[in-house]
């Protein structure tokens, strides 16, 4: 005979808070319930052809062609999806956002003959996969806006959940309950530590609360935060907990409702970087991307770094980067200069002549005096970034606007003819600068570094092969934290 639904509750109850209901008011006993929110049944392949099922659930109240921000909700290794169900401020996420709760490889529905507590290390490694594959299904549903997803992970699904979406531009903010981080994840924290990130543990789950710690220390946002929690146990099962130790507090203060809200609000919060023209002498209409810190707590002045793409690419190649400068309080303006991303009302870089290449240092010239004229920025602390003959540019300009106080060279490829040119300029500039090369790009560019390390204000880093800079991001994911550290002390020197 099945569970009645009272004895259904009590093991819902007894599985999760551990001890009876102290009041009527603030029960312990936690009921599955469902969102109001219109729900789907939903299953899609990984890579590795594992079928993953699923919830996707879409708040009653969106307007028609509404997209929302999302949130991908993973379980941990003892639950399956259902779990989000149970807490009432995790219901509260789903009345709010697009969700999908899913069954990861191995557990609930997505199980096949082998059941996750039985998996080998290396299968285990392959949920990941699962949270791939989840986060496309999302982001490709029409009621979501596909640049603002966030991820809850508890337990287990921690790592693999940093691990697939840390790097994913798509994804901004992270909440993790409990949960132990491998040094890979470790590692893609510290790269993209701009991300929005709360960290939940008990002081008592000591392993837990030693992993994350040391994550939020690698955290440069200051929209992350670490909620430390005493005797409340570990996972979702916080929220029956907190509701057993604290029957008089109101439900709202538990603490599934607050780090639903957080996250909620998060996803919510405005994007800091839109889009601007300007309009250079010679006529050409240039598009970039503007992004101004926020300064609500603060009078300050802030610097500004102007951002350089390579003539193979365009703007959206710092997209990662041009939001790690914002979230360390460094207004950033990143250009596609002439000819390149949607600047090409004169033509294309196929177009243009080398003469007409070369005047694009007016259209960064154009872009110092656009930054300036932005309110709050400091105009003593401006530097530039350049990739390739980006780089050149960023060269050039230090010499042409002396009151630039860095720049950073990312790759520059000097041919035979231009070294003694380039190697002039680098002579001229007072500026430190940080040049990032690889040790197979010729006898011109190797002595062209060799000449930039001869002044001992300057820094190289060397990385083996010929990438070129854009492709260092994915070579290296700490490139990015250095690049933006570098220049948060350059231009806050007080001494040129």
């Amino acid at each position: 005979m099945g569970l009645s639904y009272y004895s259904f509750l009590m093991f819902v109850w007894l599985a999760t808070a551990g001890g009876p209901p102290v009041s009527a008011q603030n029960s312990s006993i936690e009921i599955i319930q469902a969102p109001q929110a219109i729900q789907k049944e939903i299953s899609f392949k990984t890579e590795d052809d594992w079928t993953i099922y699923g919830t996707l659930t879409i708040p009653v109240n969106l307007r028609h062609e509404e997209k929302r921000p999302a949130a991908l909700l993973l379980h941990g290794a003892t639950h399956t999806q259902i779990v989000w169900a149970v807490y009432p401020g995790w219901v509260k996420v789903q009345e709010s956002l697009v969700t999908l709760r899913i069954d990861w490889r191995g557990c609930g529905k997505s199980k096949r003959q082998i059941p996750f507590a039985a998996f080998s290390p290396a299968q285990r490694e392959r949920v990941r996969l699962d949270v791939r594959a989840a986060i496309d299904f999302l982001a490709a549903q029409p009621e979501v806006n596909a640049m603002q997803i966030g991820v809850a992970a508890e337990g287990f699904s921690a790592d693999p959940a940093i691990i697939e979406a840390a790097g994913d531009a798509r994804v901004k903010a992270f909440v993790i309950i409990s949960g132990r981080l491998s040094e890979q994840a470790l590692a893609l924290m510290t790269a993209y530590s701009d991300k929005s990130v709360l960290f939940i543990v008990s002081r008592e789950d000591k392993p837990s609360l030693d992993s994350l710690l040391g994550a939020h220390r690698l955290m440069a946002s200051s929209t992350s935060e670490i909620w430390v929690q005493d005797g409340l146990g570990v996972g979702l099962a916080m929220g029956s907990l907190w509701r057993n130790k604290y029957p008089n507090q109101p439900l709202e203060q538990a603490i599934d409702f607050r780090a639903g809200a957080w996250l909620v609000n998060a996803l919510r919060r405005p994007e800091p970087i839109g889009e601007v023209m300007l309009q250079t002498q010679d006529g050409w209409i240039l598009y970039a991307h503007l992004g101004l810190p926020d300064r609500t707590s603060t009078d300050q002045l802030v610097p500004g770094v102007i951002l350089l793409p390579t003539a193979l690419s365009d703007r959206m190649s710092y997209y990662n980067l041009e939001r790690a400068f914002v979230k360390q309080g460094i207004a950033v303006l990143n250009l596609d200069w002439r000819g390149i991303g949607q600047s090409t009302n004169r033509g294309t870089l196929l177009d243009m002549s080398v003469e007409t290449m070369s005047e694009a240092l007016n259209d960064v010239l154009e872009g110092y005096k656009f930054l300036l004229s932005q309110p709050g920025i400091d105009r003593e602390r401006i530097g530039i970034l350049g990739t390739a003959f980006g780089a050149k540019l960023a060269l050039s300009a230090a010499r042409e606007i002396p009151q630039v106080k860095a720049i950073a060279m990312l790759t520059p490829v000097v041919k035979p003819h231009e070294l003694a040119g380039d190697c002039e300029i680098a002579a001229a500039i007072k500026q430190p600068v940080l040049l990032v090369t690889g040790d197979a790009f010729g006898a011109s560019s190797k002595a062209f570094v060799e000449f930039v390390a001869r002044n001992g204000r300057n820094k190289i880093l060397v990385y083996p092969g010929g990438m070129l800079g854009y492709s260092l991001f994915e070579v290296d994911v700490t490139l990015g934290s250095t690049l933006v550290q570098w220049f948060k002390e350059r231009l806050n020197e007080t001494k040129f």
